[in-house]
């Protein structure tokens, strides 16, 4: 057992911290698994700038099938792509929440407005007949003329005419192919307004307990603008360690236990959904080696509510690269939990 630990600069018990722990895991749907629509749904998307991640962290987090025509991937939440059911693509795709990464597409010297339109009336008319990939729309400009200084603009991996147009929700990734676009049917935009309290609202039902700086952290928005949404849609606040934290009401299920073992996804929510320097099941120790300077966040192992290793699949190979202090007791279990969840793979320790 741990003993008590700091918590900013406040003391605070195993007991308390065991069940802050636990609530942020029922919250997440990571002691009970539910629906998949109600996971991407509620946790406001899975971030999927790597495609197996978000299906992974839904794995470990559903108990069902998806049906994956009822999802596409587009940047949402921090400027960054998301899984997303495409009912809430209103919200999340709410007024005024485009980037500057998207709109420099229309607003770029080596691409001025007709030649943007131009091209973005060309790439809608090949997504009428079926989806394409990447490559096959830039093939399509290309026969149309577009010259090499276009192509930066149009292709660029940061924004581009693509995520122009994704963030307007005229187009999308498909969920589960390899950088395959879909056109998606018109919709129309939430206010900002009603988008952010309905976002708020999921926020505290599927991750609380959350401070305001979690929300700041989440949204990628500032505090002032959080604030009044956060306080309208919280049912529950309490004081913890130096910040205030919110909930909907939630209690903890009886007889909720602490998982000895979770592979979480790399980009999961979990990390993502609070700020990393107020998160428990997080060693100072370790998180220069859980986010890197690239901003990669890398796939771990929750062991006993706290992050342990880092995990990494190559088709039937699983390295573990631990962070801590793992005993052979706890390795064997970590084992026999990556076979449950990955089938047969070979595991190999890394610095042991």
């Amino acid at each position: 057992m741990l003993a008590n630990q700091t918590f900013g600069t406040e003391w605070v018990t195993h007991m308390e911290m065991e069940q802050f722990k636990l609530l942020r895991l029922q919250s997440q749907h990571l002691l009970t698994p539910a629906a998949s629509e109600t996971v991407v749904s509620g946790m406001i998307g899975l971030q999927a700038q790597y495609g197996a991640n978000a299906l992974h962290a839904l794995n470990i987090r559903s108990n069902d099938t998806p049906d994956y025509s009822r999802y596409v991937k587009t940047w949402s939440m921090r400027g960054t792509l998301h899984l997303h059911a495409v009912s809430d693509l209103p919200t999340v795709l709410y007024r005024g929440s485009e980037t500057d990464f998207g709109q420099m597409a229309f607003e770029h010297e080596s691409l001025d407005a007709n030649r943007s339109e131009h091209f973005r009336a060309l790439i809608l008319e090949a997504l009428s007949s079926g989806d394409k990939t990447r490559d096959e729309l830039k093939a399509a400009c290309e026969r149309e003329g577009m010259s090499e200084a276009e192509a930066q603009i149009i292709l660029h991996p940061w924004g581009g005419l693509f995520r122009a147009m994704a963030e307007k929700g005229e187009i999308a990734y498909t969920a589960n192919g390899n950088r395959v676009f879909t056109k998606l049917a018109p919709f129309e935009p939430r206010e900002k307004i009603a988008a952010l309290q309905e976002l708020m609202q999921r926020y505290v039902e599927h991750y609380a307990p959350v401070s305001l700086r979690d929300a700041q952290t989440f949204f990628g928005l500032p505090q002032k603008t959080l604030a009044p949404y956060l306080e309208h849609c919280a049912k529950e606040s309490f004081p913890f360690g130096e910040q205030t934290y919110f909930t909907a009401g939630q209690t903890l299920a009886e007889g909720a236990a602490m998982p000895q073992v979770v592979f979480l996804a790399g980009f999961d929510q979990f990390l993502l959904g609070y700020r990393k320097a107020d998160n428990p099941i997080l060693l100072k120790s370790t998180i220069k080696n859980i986010y890197n300077n690239t901003g990669i966040v890398f796939p771990t192992v929750l062991i006993e509510g706290t992050i342990g290793a880092i995990w990494k699949r190559t088709g039937n190979k699983l390295e573990l690269q631990p962070l801590v202090k793992i005993g052979k007791r706890y390795r064997a279990i970590i084992e026999r939990k990556a076979v449950d969840k990955f089938g047969s793979v070979a595991v190999q320790w890394l610095g042991m």
